[in-house]
This record gives structure tokens, C-alpha cells and sequence, in this order.
């Protein structure tokens, strides 16, 4: 008796505990040395803290207890650092540089750092074509011209970024990371001045205007699993509410429509843009 009473406590000891997760994290970022860091995720319509820690010589490392896989991001102050990491159980490495920003050592982190390392590299060509505007036009040529060419540029660094966003949530409609990319290209496509001011307006009209068919796109191809993620529900069912409004085919709510967590980024949680690419990542 005494033996499965024993077994039963432990039991609901372990289930309590959850997944034990630890971040061992390396920089070579001067402005980071000294700064407190806070691992942070979404919960509702607010940030909330798994854990802090300082920067101590070019080391520092995050610790906990999770219920759930979720996808975090790394904070200095209110300064969202734009790197995303897995958390689940086992033990996560984390590289922060000025070249590069590294996640590894567990499965979901591997498959993200492939994905954001992508999406990196095709965000930082807006702003290289920045540059290549500004020299152009500083060396003499039209820029009416040379705007035209290299919006045709920029729109193919666009057409890249939607397949690899549509590849990333097709392949991982059923763990964290299909929901968390879908609402991520959410954010990104309807941020407003996300592009550099000479391109924005075109770019991001032409953003907004693809958005409802991609999404349509994905939820049709999606699995059950990720058609009943709590944010994706409530993401899905306001955009249907609004293209029935747009369409003349339902009245507006009597009060604005709040936007599903992430849809809307603000400064603290929303990924870098073109335009904080071309410059410094990390704040001083």
C-alpha cells in the first residue's frame, strides 16, 4: 500500500514539475557585457518572465521549469534583441555576435535556427539595395529609374521570404513552430514603414495586398492541430470577420476588432525590420 502511494505522489510530483529547460548563452556584443537579459513570451495580450540573468564577461545562461513548448525571446531593458529560442526540455545553446545569432541543441531550436538564420539573410538585402539606391543616386543616375529597377529587386527578395515562410509552417503545422512562423509573417507583413522610406509604401502595399491569400492558402493545407492553436483560432476568426466587413458582406463590430496576439508588433516584441537591419541590431 505504502509502495503505490509512494509511486502515485511522485507521479503527480513529476507532472507538476514540467520540463526542465537551461540556456547556456556566449557574447562577444560589448554592449551587452553588464546588462541584466530577461527571457520572455507571449501570454495573452502581454510579455511575461521565464527568467533574467546578467552578462558576465561574454556569459550568461537562463534556467526553469515549463508546462508547455514555447517559443521565447531574449530582452535587454524593454529591447526585444530580435532572437527567438525554443524552450523545451534539454539543454539550449545560445551565440550572440555581431555577425551572427546561433540557437542549437535541441530539435525545435535546430529547425529554428535554420529558418531565422534564412529569413535573416533575405531581410538584410533590403537594406544592401538600400545602399545600392543611395550610391546610384549620389554617382548621378535618375532615380525615378533607378527606384523601378531595384523595387523589382526588392519584390523578388519578397517572393523568396513567402516560400520560405510558406515551406517553414507547412512542414510544422503540429509543433510550436507552425503557429509561432504563421503569426510571425503576420507581424512582419502588417508593420507599417518596415521598409526603407523610398520602397516602403510600394512594398508595403504589396504586402498587405498578398497577406489575405497566403492566408487562406495556409489554412486550407492546415491540420486540425494547428487550425485549433488557441491564437491561430482567434487570429483566423477575426480575419474572417474583417474580409466579410471589407467585402460589404457584414456589418463593422460595434467596437474595433483587437488584433490576435502578434498580429499587430509593437517596438518591444516585433521583429527587426529592413530598415533596423541596415543599421546596429543591438542597442547600446
Amino acid at each position: 500500500m505504502n509502495k503505490v502511494l509512494y509511486a502515485l505522489l511522485t507521479l503527480i510530483a513529476c507532472t507538476s514539475c514540467g520540463s526542465s529547460f537551461n540556456i547556456q548563452g556566449t557574447s562577444n556584443v560589448s554592449s551587452l557585457d553588464g546588462r541584466k537579459l530577461y527571457l520572455k513570451v507571449d501570454k495573452a495580450d502581454s510579455l511575461v518572465n521565464l527568467d533574467s540573468c546578467d552578462v558576465v564577461h561574454g556569459q550568461f545562461s537562463f534556467h526553469g521549469t515549463i508546462d508547455s513548448v514555447r517559443v521565447a525571446q531574449v530582452f535587454m531593458d524593454d529591447v526585444n534583441l530580435q532572437f527567438p529560442v525554443v524552450i523545451e526540455g534539454g539543454d539550449i545553446v545560445v551565440k550572440l555576435d555581431n555577425t551572427q545569432q546561433r540557437v542549437s541543441g535541441t530539435p525545435l531550436n535546430d529547425k529554428l535556427n535554420d529558418f531565422w538564420t534564412k529569413f535573416t539573410q533575405l531581410r538584410n538585402q533590403y537594406g544592401e539595395i538600400d545602399h545600392e539606391e543611395s550610391a546610384a543616386i549620389l554617382n548621378g543616375h535618375d532615380e525615378e529609374t533607378i527606384n523601378a529597377r531595384l523595387i523589382k529587386k526588392a519584390l523578388g527578395v519578397y517572393a523568396k521570404s513567402d516560400k520560405l515562410f510558406t515551406k517553414f509552417v507547412t512542414e510544422n503545422f503540429d509543433n510550436v513552430l507552425g503557429p509561432w512562423c504563421f503569426m510571425t509573417r503576420i507581424s512582419y507583413d502588417t508593420t507599417p514603414d518596415a521598409y526603407p522610406v523610398w520602397m516602403n509604401d510600394y512594398m508595403y502595399a504589396n504586402a498587405v495586398n498578398q497577406l489575405p491569400s497566403w492566408v487562406e492558402f495556409i489554412m486550407t493545407k492546415a491540420t486540425d492541430n494547428f487550425k485549433n492553436n488557441p491564437e491561430i483560432k482567434t487570429f483566423y476568426a477575426d480575419f474572417l470577420q474583417a474580409q466579410k466587413e471589407m467585402n460589404g458582406m457584414a456589418e463593422p463590430a460595434n467596437a474595433p476588432m483587437n488584433d490576435a496576439p502578434g498580429t499587430t508588433p509593437n517596438a518591444s516584441t516585433a521583429p527587426p525590420t529592413p530598415a533596423e537591419m541596415a543599421g546596429d541590431s543591438i542597442p547600446k
